[in-house]
């Protein structure tokens, strides 16, 4: 997943001109009110790549060249999906990790005919290993009968190489760069949710954040340990979840909330729920005193939680990635580790070192860091889509 459970509501401008792109590429995705991180990745990758294309399309009075057409998952709605995959010259599968466990059978047989009608197919693979081995399985004959397949990450195209059922798809993987899904707003939205954090910050010695959503692919129960740690040395630590747990075959949530009240840290944890707006999101993390994600591979290209952290002016620790050369396709993210914006600790560190870097990060004055491009960073991740597809 990707990983942030909000849509920008912000128009994303674009550098460079438009050039006049032949292919019409047909995006398929969910339709979600409360969309997952790549399900908003997705929309907003094609609206990005329609500006850009806007201009050469009006110019040539040529159809648009990057359409999104949601899959509601009813059946009534096949007839016209199959018309415009007809229509369209290529295909690419975008897999929200949330909204299309629900839709298994229609997605397949769009794929089947498109594969029939033998329009180009592309997909979109942003998790691998990370998921559920049923999941893995529904998702393998996508990787198979795609032409390409668009990953954020080497890690995802290494974890597909070292599948042994699907490892030959590897060869078709083409990296793209994550940009920030989520842009810092003008605005502030300060909700209830926001003014409950500020009451309980008030007996705590440290506010600790994690964005985005709540499952065990990101570790989010280690925090708990961090938390219980840190009350045995006598730090009162507030650890807020500004995001909603995902639907899973193994229950996180439940074995989440069970750890808590062994650990009984109720009145030391929140969790806000999915929040609906750009304004609330950072509104919420101004009441947060420093970041953490611990992901047991490390920190990779493709986590979009943390490149939204990033905007934030707080502190961000977060697992050392596994090499540098995770983000030599990713010039935005390099420039910003290279400026010292994330902290690391080892992804075999102890729940004590972890602890430490924690309070270093918050006893450490805010370095005044290069601000993320968005513009230049969409403009790069545009490009490459276009390169891939």
């Amino acid at each position: 997943m990707s990983e942030i459970q909000i849509i920008s509501r912000t128009a994303i401008p674009l550098v460079g001109a438009a050039t006049c792109v032949q292919k019409r590429s047909l995006f398929l995705s969910a339709r979600s009110q409360e969309p997952c991180g790549v399900e908003t990745f997705t929309r907003t990758l094609v609206a990005a790549l329609a500006a850009r294309d806007h201009d050469a399309a009006q110019e040539t009075a040529q159809a648009a060249a990057y359409e999104l057409v949601p899959v509601s998952g009813r059946w009534r709605d096949v007839p016209a999906l199959l018309r415009r995959i007809a229509q369209a010259d290529r295909v690419v599968f975008g897999f929200p990790l949330v909204a299309w466990k629900r839709m298994l059978i229609l997605p397949l047989l769009l794929l089947l005919f498109a594969r029939a009608t033998r329009r180009r197919i592309s997909m979109f693979a942003h998790e691998w290993t990370g998921m559920n081995w049923l999941r893995r399985l529904v998702l393998s004959p996508y990787l198979l009968l795609s032409h390409n397949i668009l990953v954020l990450s080497p890690l995802i195209r290494r974890q597909i190489a070292d599948d042994p059922f699907v490892g030959r798809a590897a060869r078709k993987c083409a990296l793209v760069p994550h940009p920030p899904t989520v842009r810092r707003p003008q605005a502030r939205a300060v909700t209830d949710t926001a003014r409950s954090i500020e009451r309980a910050a008030r007996d705590a010695d440290l506010v600790i954040g994690h964005f985005g959503a709540i499952y065990h692919g990101k570790a989010a129960m280690a925090l708990l340990e961090v938390c219980d740690h840190l009350r045995g040395r006598g730090i009162r630590a507030l650890m807020v979840f500004i995001g909603s747990f995902t639907k899973s075959l193994d229950d996180y949530e439940g074995k989440f909330r069970a750890r808590l009240r062994e650990l009984a840290l109720e009145d030391q944890v929140i969790v806000t729920g999915y929040v609906n707006t750009t304004e609330e999101v950072f509104a919420l993390f101004e009441r947060i005193g420093v970041f953490v994600f611990l992901f047991p591979e490390g920190l990779t290209a493709r986590r979009s939680s943390v490149i939204t952290c990033l905007q934030s002016n707080r502190p961000v620790v977060v697992s050392a990635p596994q090499s540098r050369d995770e983000f030599r396709h990713h010039q935005g993210l390099t420039r910003l580790i290279d400026a010292g914006a994330l902290s690391f600790v080892p992804r075999s560190a102890s729940v004590a070192e972890i602890a430490d870097r924690l309070l270093a990060a918050v006893a450490q004055p805010t370095n005044a860091l290069p601000p993320i491009d968005g513009d230049a960073w969409w403009a790069a991740t545009t490009d490459a889509t276009r390169a891939a597809l």
